[in-house]
């Protein structure tokens, strides 16, 4: 039986405000040890990842923005399987979403009416100022492919009017821990259930566990054998509802660890 972690970054690995998943390094310590891959699945950028995924010392694939693409190294099993195409250097990309050109294109269409600014529309240091994010981090996170974070001036009530209106510009919408985002054909679901039908044409007995903590996480968290809610920074819950779920309440990183650390202990019963 091959095991498989799935994951989202912010607020889930990463800590909510500081962006460090020190906490969770025994689990992840652990998923080294029994030769568990982690593949993250997160909102970030290819840019903002790829420093994370060598500094985890990772060699598994990865999905950015929402499911706009999944990268995987040259080197990698799954490569060997058709429809990947070239990337940088190294690099192997199977393109799901829209281009990020056409998306921000559709989105001038209505976005005035809204007083909505994507990360297109703002400076690294305005993107740093909302994310807390260093500036150079902050350009990371603006070098956009497939999907555009957008901020809405009142979201609470803007946000129903708001995704009825990109529907009709032929986008979809998601709620991530701090930005809607605004998805042009590709989503989490989407590509994790792509990755596992070429991970299951190498490994067909896979036994998967997900981890998030925002309404869009739950695309990959119903894909997953085991789906795990880490609590937010309040002890709270995103309003997820998932059969089976698991409610981790401690929050980021700390409750990261200790799912995958129960999930893997389980396994070897």
């Amino acid at each position: 039986m091959r095991l498989l972690v799935f994951s989202d970054l912010d607020g889930t690995l990463l800590d909510h405000d500081h962006y460090t998943c020190k906490k969770a390094e025994p689990a992840l310590r652990m998923l080294k040890e029994r030769g568990v891959e982690l593949v993250l699945c997160s909102s970030k950028t290819r840019a903002e990842i790829l420093p994370l995924w060598y500094a985890l010392g990772l060699m598994s694939p990865f999905i950015s923005e929402n499911g706009g693409g999944i990268f995987a190294p040259r080197e990698h099993p799954l490569v060997a399987e058709p429809g990947w195409k070239p990337a940088e250097a190294g690099w192997r990309v199977r393109r799901l979403g829209m281009p990020i050109e056409e998306v921000r294109a559709r989105f001038a269409r209505f976005k005035d009416r809204f007083g909505a600014k994507g990360f297109g529309d703002l400076s690294d240091a305005e993107v740093a100022r909302l994310t807390g994010l260093a500036e150079t981090s902050a350009g990371l996170a603006r070098r956009r492919e497939f999907n555009e974070p957008v901020v809405l001036p009142d979201p609470e009530t803007q946000a129903e009017d708001f995704a009825a209106a990109a529907r009709e510009a032929g986008l979809e919408v998601t709620r991530g821990a701090r930005f809607f985002h605004l998805l042009g054909g590709g989503d989490k679901g989407r590509a994790v259930r792509e990755l596992l039908a070429l991970y299951r044409r190498l490994y067909p007995e896979i036994t998967t566990l997900g981890l998030g903590d925002a309404p869009n996480d739950l695309p990959m968290l119903e894909a997953m054998d085991q789906a795990v809610l880490v609590a937010r920074p309040d002890g709270s819950h995103a309003e997820l509802d998932l059969p089976g779920l698991i409610r981790e309440p401690r929050p980021g990183p700390e409750g990261w660890n200790a799912a995958v650390i129960a999930w893997l202990e389980s396994r070897s019963l």
